[in-house]
């Protein structure tokens, strides 16, 4: 069934000019999902025009290409920064379903492009309004731990080779995303394992993970703590704190201080971004999905939101404390 509803999709794809692109503020799973989407999709079809399309890297992203450049100077991570619509056929989305997480340009959004457009993703996606079209010609798993491991099982149905640089792009993808093994699964570590080998070491991707945490992530932690509010809901304790940024790295360090779920509100220019974490012992005993109870919420108040079980957030430009309670609210019908 897998490789029939692949080969469905790469028929969509064949003799097409495509854009692939990803989420704003690119993660490392987005990264290594469009480049590795796109040296397969080079070496599957050899003659179609594939170019990768970026509004924004976030930091992690950013650090870790100099890292990974370093250590492979020859591979190329160039994209676009601007779409040019003449030469695009179809829209492949990757590491999201939402279209109001694309940012293209201030005055243009896919919907309204007319061009075509379909996912490969490993998030939550719900019954909106004309996806189940879209499921049909999409590659949607939410069993898997990252998006790159879709892009894996690709290259293996068709036996297209990988490169060393290729399965440390995958390798990272899988890592990051599902946050370091927490929100994994057994595939998770299989995929890595294989991925492993004579000249791939656990410690080299580790390695260009590394980062140095700025002082002003330091600060948002810090404050991020002195804000929180603490909610006991019997054995499960749920804390919500504010900061200006760092809202997902100040809302998974609640969870390593002792909270069961952490709920962060962070202002970005003109709009409200509420980052939510939950342990996975907790999803998996009590049926917690916090990418549902985001995403069901940002449809009713016009925002943008989803993710994983333990992982999810949501954008929006409505009033957030109503919206807080309202999360809090739904959180507890599954406790």
């Amino acid at each position: 069934m897998l490789k029939s509803k692949f080969k469905y999709f790469l028929t969509l794809l064949e003799n097409k000019s495509i854009t692939i692109l990803t989420h704003d503020l690119v993660d490392i799973d987005g990264l290594a999902s469009c480049f590795t989407l796109k040296y397969f999709l080079n070496q599957y079809f050899k003659n179609q025009e594939i170019s990768i399309f970026f509004s924004e890297l976030s930091k992690l992203a950013k650090n870790f290409i100099r890292n990974f450049s370093k250590k492979f100077p020859e591979f190329n991570f160039s994209y676009n920064k601007n779409i040019n619509l003449s030469k695009t056929d179809l829209f492949l989305i990757v590491d999201t379903n939402n279209l109001n997480q694309i940012k293209i340009d201030d005055n243009l959004d896919i919907l309204h492009l007319g061009i075509p457009y379909t996912f490969i993703d490993h998030h939550y996606i719900g019954e909106k309004s004309g996806i189940n079209e879209i499921k049909k010609s999409s590659l949607t798993f939410e069993n898997y731990s990252s998006t790159v491991e879709i892009i894996l099982d690709l290259f293996e149905i068709y036996n297209v080779a990988l490169t060393v640089p290729i399965k440390i792009l995958i390798l990272a993808g899988i890592i990051t995303d599902s946050g370091f093994f927490k929100h994994g699964n057994n595939k998770t570590i299989q995929n890595v394992s294989k991925l492993l080998g004579e000249h791939i070491n656990i410690q080299d991707i580790l390695f260009l993970l590394k980062r140095d945490i700025e002082i002003s992530e330091k600060i948002a932690k810090i404050k991020g703590i002195q804000r929180v509010e603490l909610i006991r809901e019997g054995e499960i304790l749920i804390g919500i704190t504010n900061t200006s940024s760092f809202g997902a790295s100040v809302a998974t360090m609640l969870i390593k201080l002792g909270f069961d779920i952490a709920i962060v509100l962070s202002k970005e220019l003109n709009q409200y971004r509420i980052n939510t974490r939950a342990k996975k012992v907790v999803c998996l005993k009590r049926g917690l999905h916090l990418g549902k109870i985001l995403e069901e919420i940002s449809e009713q108040y016009e925002g943008s939101g989803g993710g994983h079980d333990g992982a999810a957030s949501l954008i929006t430009n409505k009033e957030t404390d109503f919206i807080i309670t309202k999360i809090i609210e739904k959180i507890k019908k599954c406790l």
